[in-house]
């Protein structure tokens, strides 16, 4: 996807994308600077979940892709902190948190969940993953020019990494060999989607939120989380329905509506 030079959508709608720190108002700097650490976050916790399993997978291929996965999501980490420390202090000092925070201290709840299975992997792929596609690519071609210039990659990595995760749930209910080679069921699956159904959900965050409103006023985010959420869950259902599962309950579990 090509970066316009003018803003695309919300209040700024036409303007010149901004380009600098100098050029926010204090507003939109807030705002931003949340959005940002929120997804290195993510990241470089991400990074956490995964590295134990990068040798435990059940093919080689498994095995490659945990660490691709790995590796994409701490170079994510580490162009979102580059942007945060170009806002002065304020970001220094948060780009320096997210490299020492560990797992139970992680910002999002489902971040600081391990892994348990190989199951529990693929399962987490499935969902969260998908839900970091959905939230990166609210962001494409955003006001904020040099984040909108980084979802031009990012976007397609965060895809590979759903779609892995997918096609290994598909493949533990529908593939007798690599349901073997897991040592795993189609009850197991089930379990893994039902685990994460409900941390996804809450991921998108508080369905009335000034944040979420100012994000899309300001032309930093495209759709507000309550949006954001349902066309998520239209795109899950339908490939959990796809693969054989039950669509878990949607109310099931969760801790933010």
């Amino acid at each position: 996807m090509s970066v316009s030079r003018s803003v695309k959508w919300g209040d700024l709608l036409g303007m010149r994308k901004v380009e600098t720190v100098e050029q926010m108002p204090e507003e939109y700097k807030t705002t931003l600077i949340k959005i940002i650490y929120a997804l290195a976050s993510t990241e470089f916790a991400s990074v956490e979940q995964h590295q134990a399993w990068i040798n435990q997978g059940p093919t080689p291929e498994d095995r490659y892709i945990q660490a691709q996965i790995c590796a994409d999501e701490a170079h994510q980490g580490f162009i979102d902190c580059r942007m945060l420390r170009s806002f002065g202090p304020e970001g220094e000092e948060k780009a320096a948190n997210l490299l020492k925070v560990r797992m139970g201290e992680h910002l999002l709840s489902a971040f600081n969940v391990p892994f348990e299975t190989w199951v529990d992997v693929c399962g987490f792929c499935f969902t969260l993953d998908l839900v970091a596609w959905y939230h990166l690519r609210a962001l494409e071609n955003c006001s904020f020019a040099p984040l909108a210039r980084e979802m031009t990659t990012m976007v397609h990595e965060e895809r590979f990494h759903a779609s892995f995760g997918a096609r290994r749930i598909r493949d533990i209910v529908q593939n007798p060999e690599y349901a073997r080679l897991c040592g795993a069921t189609k009850e197991d699956a089930q379990q893994a989607v039902d685990k994460w159904y409900p941390h996804a959900l809450d991921t998108f965050g508080a369905s009335k939120s000034k944040f979420s409103d100012l994000a899309v006023a300001y032309g930093i985010r495209r759709w507000g989380n309550e949006e954001l959420r349902q066309m998520y869950k239209t795109d899950l259902d339908a490939q959990i329905q796809a693969i054989g599962l039950n669509v878990p309950d949607a109310l099931k579990g969760r801790k933010i509506l």
